[in-house]
């Protein structure tokens, strides 16, 4: 009697929790105050519906076939232009985005990523995005991934009630258009940068401080395992980095990359301290390429896939009139 008692007064309290929780969410995602819902007065881990996440995975084509699909952090988004490959007649859409980790990733890749719509995939691996959780990607990736079963696998991934409150922002505002736009969006998901760095960097990165998440690496693996399994071609690559940057740091990072691409067999490029990039003139930030880096980075890997065969080996016409 005392477990019916338990079970009756536990199910009592989760109606009464019920009718209260999700009138009072519906509300603070509905209600508006300077043009926002009140949800994001209530926290900053909540992310706005919109800008480069919203803009690309709202122009992606999962039926198109694409020479090369980019997947990574804002490393790859920032880093990987298509219109540069489509200089060299090479369609190419960049899935990277802002703070995306590995588990993030996975989600993307199995959700958007098949044989049938990709020849070749870039995965940008920047040691940053090994550090965290990704629980901000998550974030951002609930409300602007196009896909609702996507958006509900990145929300499984985490143990964390703030999540339900993120799918419910998801839902609640699914027909209400995005709160903005980024200016710098020009297309296939690429955002385009052309500042300079102003100031002279401090001789310490704090961004790649620390060790290898062991989540990270073994969402890593998955994601390969993937690629494997699909028989889908992949090079890892780490995009440049200011000089100043601690090559003791990356160097941990890169053995681990290394031992990846030789366990799965795939190729591994690192440009991470390539003499030809310049902080003051080809980044914009401490760690982000800006649109002369950019430009430059594309023109080196572009030869470096030519010399290897990369492209070649995976059918993708490359134009020879360079």
């Amino acid at each position: 009697m005392e477990i019916k008692k338990l079970i009756s007064t536990g199910l009592v309290f989760l109606l009464v929790f019920a009718l209260i929780y999700i009138p009072s969410l519906v509300f603070v995602c509905k209600v508006k105050f300077k043009s926002k819902p009140l949800i994001y007065r209530t926290s900053d881990i909540y992310m706005l519906k919109g800008g480069n996440s919203y803009q690309k995975f709202n122009q992606f084509n999962k039926s198109e076939k694409y020479d090369i699909i980019i997947i990574g952090s804002s490393h790859a988004y920032r880093g990987y232009d298509p219109r540069n490959f489509k200089k060299e007649g090479i369609n190419v859409f960049n899935l990277g985005t802002s703070a995306q980790s590995p588990l993030n990733s996975y989600v993307i890749v199995k959700n958007y990523v098949t044989p049938q719509n990709c020849k070749l995939v870039i995965l940008d691996v920047y040691d940053g995005s090994f550090l965290f959780n990704g629980f901000e990607s998550a974030s951002d990736l609930i409300q602007n991934l196009s896909s609702d079963k996507a958006a509900i696998e990145m929300a499984s991934s985490y143990q964390n009630p703030q999540i339900i409150n993120m799918l419910a922002l998801r839902f609640v505002n699914k027909s209400v258009p995005p709160i903005y736009l980024d200016s710098f969006y020009v297309g296939n998901g690429f955002s385009e940068k052309r500042d300079t760095l102003k100031y002279s960097l401090p001789f310490e990165e704090y961004e790649s401080r620390g060790f290898p998440s062991e989540m990270q690496i073994n969402y890593l693996e998955k994601i390969l395992q993937y690629f494997k399994d699909n028989k889908i071609p992949v090079v890892m690559v780490t995009a440049p980095f200011p000089k100043e940057k601690l090559k003791e740091q990356h160097d941990i990072f890169k053995k681990v990359f290394i031992g990846l691409s030789d366990k799965y067999n795939v190729k591994y490029l690192d440009y991470s301290f390539n003499s030809n990039f310049n902080s003051q003139t080809h980044f914009y930030d401490s760690h982000h390429l800006n649109q002369f880096g950019v430009d430059l980075f594309n023109k080196i890997l572009l030869q470096d896939f030519k010399k290897l065969n990369i492209l070649k080996d995976e059918k993708i016409n490359f134009n020879d009139n360079n």
